[in-house]
């Protein structure tokens, strides 16, 4: 695979795929990592690689599966098609490469907050909250004990990502172009974003996920976003909207 700006050409040789021989995924649709493991979020509930060994440590099958996947240091939170948002404790995670646990028991229900929808597209989070892209809006929430909620409404929202600040960015598709869109601050509801990025961002080409370095930009203070969408990575910095753009070919 090659990817390309009008500068620069490089080649990535790493052939190895996990799960090649593994039997590690059914279908795939999220991972997420932490310094123990691989957590991907399958067709078939979620499975766990050991990164060490990088073989499968332990499994928890769920009908339906799971859409997407985000851990925070106690807790990995799981999205669902049709019952909202699920979670494990890290401290129920037990296995062995030789002998991989199933871990339903140790299924939960995150029922702290209502949502705007039942089924959640994608999970972000940062500190003391989460956010989730769900099938009618995107959500906001304080953790428990006694978090609150903020919420739009809009139904093309799919992929998001929160900074430590609380500034928080997501993806939306109206049919025809997609969006990317910033919301300074998630203290209450809100109707319209801070901010909706432009052409190129706003295209044909499907957003397929999102990060951000934080005080990254050349001014030493503004973010830098990473775009990932169907034709390449565009790479945009906030403090004076410059771009780069990584072809794949």
């Amino acid at each position: 695979m090659y990817w390309v700006d009008e500068n620069t050409q490089w080649v990535d040789i790493n052939d190895y795929q996990w799960g090649e021989s593994l039997d590690l995924f059914d279908y795939l649709k999220q991972i997420w990592t932490d310094e123990n493991y691989v957590y991907a979020a399958t067709l078939g509930g979620l499975n766990i690689v050991e990164l060490e060994s990088e073989q499968k440590y332990a499994q928890l099958t769920y009908n339906g599966g799971f859409n997407t996947v985000w851990a925070d240091d106690v807790k990995v939170y799981l999205g669902t098609n049709n019952d909202g948002i699920k979670y494990i404790n890290k401290t129920c995670i037990s296995g062995s490469i030789s002998n991989p646990a199933e871990l339903t028991g140790c299924l939960k229900d995150y029922g702290e907050q209502s949502l705007t929808a039942d089924k959640v597209r994608y999970i972000h989070g940062n500190n003391e909250f989460l956010m989730c892209c769900t099938s009618v809006g995107v959500d906001v929430i304080k953790k428990e004990p006694n978090g609150y909620r903020s919420y739009t409404t809009v139904s093309g929202a799919r992929k998001c990502f929160m900074t430590s600040t609380g500034k928080s960015y997501y993806s939306t598709y109206n049919g025809v172009s997609w969006k990317l869109n910033r919301v300074d601050t998630s203290l209450t509801d809100w109707v319209i974003p801070s901010y909706v990025y432009g052409d190129p961002l706003i295209s044909s080409n499907e957003i397929t996920d999102i990060f951000v370095t934080e005080g990254t930009a050349p001014d030493g203070v503004s973010n830098t976003l990473m775009v990932a969408t169907s034709s390449g990575i565009y790479v945009v910095a906030e403090s004076d909207s410059s771009l780069k753009i990584y072809y794949t070919q």
